[in-house]
């Protein structure tokens, strides 16, 4: 079934110089144009899955990042290629180490899991280092997610606060921002925001439904699919659940309180008599 872009991506693309890149790189404009995943990638901000560039003295693999350009119907074009992959001693990010172990360990996590042919896929297991780490900018503490953008190897980080925003409006109302088909609950968002795993289930296009595990990928921008290993700690946090049966295990646990409750001044009351 053929794919077609929404009329937001086409005009963003029609902005940017295709010529000068075919030029430079030998990057073609039907690479983004024939390709919905890459082309929504490029215009919303996000660091592109790799494509093969080749010109006459390179050729290699390049992820491209797209931005408007100020007082300008264009858009410019940023080009990274692949790092070395990242040991304990290589995270930094804006030229600082990062130095909680915690996130290091998570973001340095490496694993095997299932893909949609069904053959084993080897990568980075966490979406984001599991919790925010503190980033001094212009004399500044701040607060950011980080992630290994895993086709080029670069460590990004995005601010809490525009984490934030991705879920909330300015007056703390949900968006109603989602996956699969079923919108984040508040509480499931005030988790992604924080770091954290959720479990969220949802429902394919073909229809099945399903349960995925989810982290905030500050390189994406968005809530992306996380692998297994923060499964467990997900459903220690009970975020495994719907909103349904949290309500009832809330009300239930508030009866079982009422009721224990009752039972305690009933026999204070027969100490007194």
């Amino acid at each position: 079934m053929e794919q077609t872009l929404s009329k937001d991506v086409q005009e963003k693309l029609d902005m940017i110089n295709w010529d000068s890149l075919k030029e430079k790189y030998g990057i073609s404009r039907e690479t983004f144009y024939d390709d919905p995943h890459l082309a929504t990638q490029l215009v919303y901000g996000q660091m592109t899955d790799l494509v093969h560039a080749h010109k006459d003295n390179f050729s290699g693999d390049l992820s491209l990042r797209a931005y408007p350009v100020a007082d300008s119907d264009k858009w410019a074009v940023k080009l990274f290629t692949m790092e070395k992959a990242k040991t304990a001693d290589s995270l930094f990010l804006y030229n600082q180490p990062i130095t909680s172990e915690k996130v290091k360990e998570a973001l340095l996590e490496r694993g095997y899991w299932p893909a949609q042919d069904g053959k084993n896929v080897h990568g980075y297991l966490n979406a984001n280092g599991g919790r925010p780490i503190s980033i001094v900018l212009d004399g500044q503490k701040q607060q950011f997610l980080v992630s290994i953008h895993q086709p080029t190897n670069r460590v990004v980080g995005i601010p809490v606060e525009q984490a934030r925003s991705f879920f909330f409006d300015k007056d703390n109302n949900l968006r109603g921002k989602g996956m699969y088909g079923v919108p984040f609950t508040a509480e499931q968002a005030n988790a992604l925001i924080e770091g954290k795993a959720v479990v969220h289930s949802g429902q394919r296009k073909d229809g099945e439904a399903f349960t995925c595990c989810l982290q905030f990928d500050a390189a994406r921008r968005e809530p992306a699919v996380s692998h297994p290993s923060w499964f467990k700690e997900a459903q220690r946090a009970g975020m495994d659940m719907t909103p349904k049966q949290r309500q009832e295990q809330q009300e239930k646990a508030a009866q079982q309180q009422k009721a224990s409750q009752e039972q305690g001044q009933k026999k204070s009351g027969g100490l007194k008599k």
